[in-house]
């Protein structure tokens, strides 16, 4: 478990390096319009539940969830969302699905109810922009739908509940980083390489 988080995290590392001089936009369109402070927002209280959360306790149980990932074949780096963004924002939508599914079930936690209800609003207005947005761009709704089996999400253990409120929290607070920075600009389809001086 150890070397997948290591792997995930440099893999992490080199996706913010990269989108960090994501361009900025010239124009938004209007149903992509609100990403941007949607994303910032949840990074923000995402920071704040995973700081609050883990109050210093960085133990995890050993137990696997199916929590989504963004991976390179994504298309998530600055020259892919200038040419097609529409691949990496269609799987930006689908992990934020699978996060909301997650985050839905530790609110229901005694233990961790406070700390996911503070990110539950923003994940929603966030989820809701895009999947306005996808359907903007793909011209086909956007249902709020999930690909996680119920066994896949069936509630741990009450020991485990601490620990897996912590994994997931934290985990959310990692992908809200990569879909600030994505949105940073708004709509990454309309990033400029003119721009790339405003990332440093």
């Amino acid at each position: 478990m150890a070397f997948c988080f290591a792997t995930f995290a440099a893999a992490l590392l080199w996706l913010l390096a990269a989108a960090s001089c994501a361009p900025a936009g010239h124009g938004l369109q209007d149903a992509c319009a609100d990403l941007r402070s949607s994303s910032l927002e949840l990074n923000r209280q995402a920071r704040i539940a995973s700081i609050e959360a883990r109050n210093g306790d960085r133990s995890e149980s050993n137990f696997t969830t199916t929590l989504a990932w963004l991976e390179a074949k994504d298309m998530c780096d600055p020259e892919a969302l200038k040419q097609k963004s529409s691949t990496c924002v269609g799987k930006i939508l689908d992990v934020l699905r699978n996060y909301n599914t997650y985050v839905e079930m530790i609110s229901k936690f005694q233990s961790c109810s406070q700390f996911a209800n503070k990110v539950k609003p923003a994940l929603h207005n966030l989820l809701r922009d895009m999947s306005r947005c996808v359907s903007a761009k793909t011209g086909m709704n956007q249902q709020e739908e999930t690909h996680i089996s119920t066994e896949d999400t069936q509630p741990p253990r009450y020991w485990h509940e601490a620990p897996f409120c912590h994994y997931t929290l934290d985990r959310l607070f990692t992908f809200s980083i990569i879909s600030a920075r994505v949105f940073a600009r708004g709509d990454p389809a309309h990033h400029s390489d003119s721009s790339a001086q405003m990332c440093m």
